[in-house]
């Protein structure tokens, strides 16, 4: 499993952490090498998943409930929707004695624009979650992005879309 002491495709990072790139962890659990554990609530993995035969969903809520029932004796990957979550979880592995262990960098969302195997129930225009409406926005390099109609004050979300090059 080929991996590296710091991220190279994302920011978050906890000293100690190792990391490996999409397409070197679809390698690894494609040959056997690794198993997937994905640490998003089963609400999101619902959502969108890998379709791989060595994925597990582990969420980082009752991580350690699950402790138990994750071998230390194998080559572990984590993913989340963008890495952070994961980077946390492989850091408690690591202090929980895992000693092969690595985030997967960019999480599902690297994963995606990387184009690699994903099943989606996502529609287009939406995020999924289904609590509120949803309004689709376009930042100043035309990407989308959502936000749900009523979770910000209108000025906090002047700033925010100012943030992101939205006028």
């Amino acid at each position: 499993m080929q991996t590296t002491e710091r991220p190279t495709l994302q920011t978050f990072h906890i000293e100690g952490v190792r990391h490996i790139t999409p397409d070197n962890a679809l390698e690894a659990i494609e040959a056997g090498d690794a198993v997937l554990i994905d640490v998003r609530e089963l609400s999101e993995a619902r959502l969108e998943k890998i379709p791989l035969d060595r994925l597990l969903n582990h969420p980082m809520s009752v991580i350690m409930d699950r402790l138990p029932y994750i071998s230390k004796a194998q080559n572990i990957i984590l993913i989340c929707q963008g890495g952070i979550r994961s980077v946390k979880v492989a850091n408690l592995l690591n202090r929980q004695g895992y000693p092969n262990v690595a985030n997967l960098e960019g999480g599902i969302t690297l994963w995606k624009a990387q184009g690699l195997p994903i099943e989606s129930s996502i529609s287009a225009g939406v995020c999924g979650c289904h609590s509120a409406p949803t309004q689709v926005f376009l930042d100043e390099k035309g990407k989308e992005f959502y936000r749900h109609v009523g979770f910000f004050p209108e000025e906090e979300l002047i700033k925010v879309l100012k943030t992101r090059g939205v006028k």
